[in-house]
C-alpha cells in the first residue's frame, strides 16, 4: 500500500518594508518558493515587516498592491491585486490571484512586486531576501481538473476542380486525438456565414497522418446544409466523432459570385 502525505502549509509571502527607523539589515536564512495553481483562486499572505523583524502596523501603510506580471512581462488582467489587511493579525494582509487570471497561461515562473502608501508617498516593499523589488512565484498548470474551451478557426483555403467551374473553400484540419483520461466522443460546431448562397458541410478521416488524399478520397460527409445569403449561424451539433482522427469544414459557392464566405467557426468537445 502506497500512502500519500499531505499537509496544509499557508502561501506566505515575507516582505520587508524600509521605512528608515531601522537599517535595512534583514536577511533571510531560506525562503520558500510560492507556488500557486491554474484552476482555482489563488490566496497569498503578506507578512510585512521592518528591519527589525519585527510585524509593523498595517495602519501606518495604505492601499497595498500586488503587482503580478507573466515571464514576458505582461500585467495579468486583473493585476494589480489589493490587499486585504483586515485580517485581524498585525503585519498579515492577504490577497487572491483569480482563476480567470490564469486560465490561459502555461507552466511557468511568474514576477511579483508589492508596493504601498506612506504618508501619500508610493513604497516598494522588498520581496525577497536579498532587497529586490521582484520576487518570483511558480505557476503549475493542470493541479485541478480542467475544462477544454471552444477552438476558434477563421482560415480557409480555396482548391478549384479540373474544369475550374467549383472552388471548394476548406478550413485547416481540427485534430481529434486526445490525451484526456476520457476522451470525447462528440463535437458540436458553430459556424459564422458572410452573405454565403452555397453548401456547407463536415467531413472527416480516419487516417493517421494527413495527406492530400485523406478527405478527397478517403474522408466521410458528416453534417451538410445548403444555406442562403439570410442565415448567419448555422449548428451542428452531437457529432460523433468517435472513430475519427481529423476532421474539418468545407463550403462551395457559385463561381460566377465574388461575395460570401464563412467567416468562422468554433468547435467544442464532450461526452453524451
Amino acid at each position: 500500500m502506497q500512502k500519500i502525505s499531505t499537509y496544509l502549509l499557508k502561501n506566505r509571502v515575507q516582505l520587508l518594508a524600509d521605512l528608515a527607523a531601522f537599517p535595512t539589515e534583514w536577511t533571510i536564512v531560506y525562503q520558500r518558493q510560492i507556488k500557486i495553481y491554474n484552476g482555482i483562486d489563488n490566496t497569498l499572505e503578506l507578512d510585512i515587516k521592518n528591519a527589525d523583524q519585527k510585524r509593523i502596523d498595517l495602519s501606518t501603510l495604505s492601499q497595498i498592491e500586488v503587482n503580478v506580471m507573466d515571464s514576458q512581462g505582461n500585467a495579468l488582467p486583473n493585476s494589480p491585486y489589493l490587499a486585504d489587511t483586515d485580517t485581524g493579525i498585525k503585519g498579515i494582509a492577504t490577497v487572491t490571484i483569480p482563476q480567470e487570471d490564469l486560465v490561459d497561461l502555461t507552466d511557468q515562473f511568474l514576477t511579483f512586486s508589492v508596493t504601498a502608501l506612506n504618508d501619500g508617498k508610493d513604497t516598494l516593499l522588498y520581496a525577497d531576501t536579498r532587497f529586490s523589488g521582484t520576487g518570483t512565484i511558480q505557476l503549475i498548470g493542470n493541479a485541478m481538473p480542467v475544462f477544454r474551451d471552444p477552438k476558434f478557426y477563421d482560415d480557409f483555403y480555396g482548391v478549384g476542380d479540373f474544369n475550374n467551374t467549383t472552388i471548394t473553400y476548406t478550413s485547416s484540419s481540427v485534430s481529434l486525438k486526445f490525451r484526456d483520461a476520457v476522451p470525447p466522443t462528440l463535437a458540436e460546431i458553430v459556424i459564422t456565414l458572410e452573405d454565403l448562397d452555397g453548401l456547407v458541410w463536415v467531413e472527416a478521416t480516419k487516417d493517421t497522418i494527413i495527406g492530400n488524399e485523406s478527405f478527397t478520397y478517403k474522408g466521410t460527409k458528416l453534417e451538410n446544409q445548403t444555406v442562403v445569403p439570410a442565415d448567419t449561424v448555422i449548428t451542428f451539433s452531437d457529432i460523433d466523432i468517435s472513430e475519427y482522427t481529423y476532421l474539418r469544414v468545407c463550403y462551395t459557392k457559385d463561381p460566377k459570385v465574388t461575395t460570401g464566405k464563412v467567416a468562422n467557426f468554433t468547435i467544442d468537445f464532450y461526452n453524451s
